[in-house]
Parts: structure tokens; sequence; C-alpha cells
């Protein structure tokens, strides 16, 4: 997918974006790329309370209450997925041209990105054909977010985001860094952690709660979105809704 620096002749140059997360509505990353696309008028639809981990889970046996929280803010009791079906499908005055979910506390990469609340509400409008970024701060405890969302506001007004192929999403990654010290953005694979997340033991065979990660010491592997994160570079990985295997590159069984 390449970058470029101009929409299209003849495309909407102020497409309605659409802002969400899966920390709630009130959290700082969300709140610093507010601050910085304020200039674009974006809307806002995020969940009332913190939903990390919730991938596409959607409240399909709940009431979804939804609050106004300013002329472009809405709260929903819900995931984030539940909140991007409602933006599209009841709240917004109009379709919107981007949604752009995050800034998570803590890379979504490798592993992380078949969990992620934030990756799933980028992948959820990704299925509806809407452009949808998934931005995530190299930091579990962010002190550069506004580098991060000024990165975010330079990558939409350079209209790149117009080249996500339908049906795909784009994964960013920035390294928690100031922006002087930032690397340059480089195309990624999706790597993958060799150790899953440990369990802390509350009461054998009863209780357990997941233990916090670390990340191992060994060299990520090239090429990857581990990798280019270690280096302080900018990860961004073009992903899929498409779950077929092999989907138009080998020949179909025939049916019975």
């Amino acid at each position: 997918m390449p970058l470029r620096a101009r929409s299209k002749p003849g495309e909407d140059d102020s497409p309605l974006i659409l802002l969400t997360n899966d920390d709630g509505i009130d959290a700082p990353g969300l709140l610093a790329l507010e601050r910085a696309l304020e200039s674009l008028d974006p809307r806002v639809v995020a969940p009332m309370e913190h939903c990390s981990g919730s991938s596409l889970a959607i409240g399909l046996y709940s009431d979804l209450e939804v609050e106004r929280r300013g002329a472009a803010r809405w709260a929903v009791r819900g995931t984030p997925v539940d909140c991007v079906k409602l933006a599209l499908l009841e709240l917004l005055e109009k379709r919107p041209g981007l949604v752009i979910s995050g800034i998570n506390p803590g890379p979504n990469a490798a592993n992380n990105i078949h969990y992620s609340g934030t990756v799933g509400a980028a992948t959820e409008a990704a299925m509806w054909n809407v452009p949808a970024m998934a931005v995530s701060s190299g930091s579990g405890i962010p002190l550069h977010l506004a580098s991060a969302a000024s990165f975010v506001l330079e990558f939409v007004l350079g209209g790149s985001w117009r080249d996500i192929p339908p049906g795909c999403l784009l994964n960013l990654n920035i390294p928690d860094l100031p922006a002087c010290e930032l690397g340059h953005p480089v195309w990624t694979r999706t790597g993958r952690f060799l150790e899953d997340i440990p369990f802390t033991v509350i009461e054998p065979g009863k209780l357990y709660r997941y233990s916090r990660w670390t990340a191992p010491c060994e060299r990520p592997e090239p090429g990857t979105d581990l990798e280019a994160l270690a280096s302080g570079r900018i990860s961004m990985t073009l992903l899929t809704v498409e779950r077929s295997a092999g989907a138009g590159s080998r020949e179909q069984p025939d049916r019975p």
C-alpha cells in the first residue's frame, strides 16, 4: 500500500471521522486523539467503562445504554464493537469516512491483535468497508501520547488512509518517544510471542488471575511489528478481516 500526499481528485477532503477505543471515553489516549484532531471535528463513540481484551465481543443479550457527553460525544455501556455498530447505524448523522481506535496504552502487536478491543473496534469498521486504524502506544504507561496523536494527525492529513483496501485495517504501534526521536514508520508483518501470559494461582483448582506479562529478552524476528517497536520505529501493519484459509490462492473442494 503506497503512501501518498494527496487524496484522489473528486474525493471528499473532509470525511466524518469517528474516534473510539477500548479503555473508556475518558481515557487519556482517546482524549489526546481528540485534542490533536480537533480541527477535523471528529465524533466520539466510546465505552463507558474499561473494555481491554474484548476483541470482537458484542453485548448481544444486554441493553446498550447510550449517554450524550457533549455535542459530538457519546458514551456506550457496551463493548468497542457495540460502539462502532451504534455509530454506523444509529448515532451519527452520516456514515464516517474513517474510524480511528485508540490510543491504547501498551502495544497491540503479535498475539495481542487477536484479543485487543482496540483492534476489534477497527476490525468492525473494516468489516463494513469503512477505512479504519487501530493506534497503540509502545508503553503501558505512556508519557508521550501527544507525540503519537500528532503522528496520527499528520497521517490523516496526508491522505494515505484512503489507500487502505476494503476489508482491511491499519494497525499502528507507535513507540512512546518524543516526536523528534521517533524513527521512520515501516511496514511490518505481525510477530508472535513465544510465551503465553502466565496465571497467578489464588486457590488451586478454583481461582486464578492473569499475571503481568513481560516481553521475552530474545531479539524479535526481522520485519515484524515487535522488531520495529524494539528499534524505536513506528510499526504499520495491514490486517484483513478475511478468515478463510487460502482464499483466492488455492482451489476449493467441490460441493457435494
